[in-house]
């Protein structure tokens, strides 16, 4: 959504049209709608998203007929590298919660 509203800025538009979005993840529902709506050509996306993918793995959006724009996708573009960047990225935010709630809980302990 950041990328899409900064492209949008940048060209002092909100249509991007000849655009290609480079991502990491497949694009859930509320992303791909805006693709839709922004009328971006192409997306190009690393790994699937099997809990929340509104491209391929949960539905289709970004090819829906019905709608009055479709994008071209290529997907699996450095798939292997894509799914490990995100489990790292999200097993340290886990981590990185997991302190924060512990610190919380010592200064709460450390104030009775």
């Amino acid at each position: 959504m950041i990328a899409i509203r900064e492209a949008n800025a940048a060209l002092n538009s909100w249509r991007l049209i000849d655009c290609t979005l480079y991502v990491t993840l497949e694009p859930c529902v509320m992303c791909s709608g805006a693709i839709i709506n922004a009328r971006v050509d192409r997306v190009v996306f690393g790994a699937r998203d099997p809990k929340a993918g509104g491209t391929k793995s949960l539905y289709e959006i970004l090819t829906d007929d019905r709608l009055n724009h479709q994008v071209e996708i290529q997907e699996g573009v450095l798939a292997d590298e894509a799914g490990q960047q995100l489990k790292t990225f999200f097993k340290a935010t886990r981590k990185r919660h997991k302190r924060e709630r512990q610190e919380k809980s010592r200064r709460a302990l450390n104030q009775d």
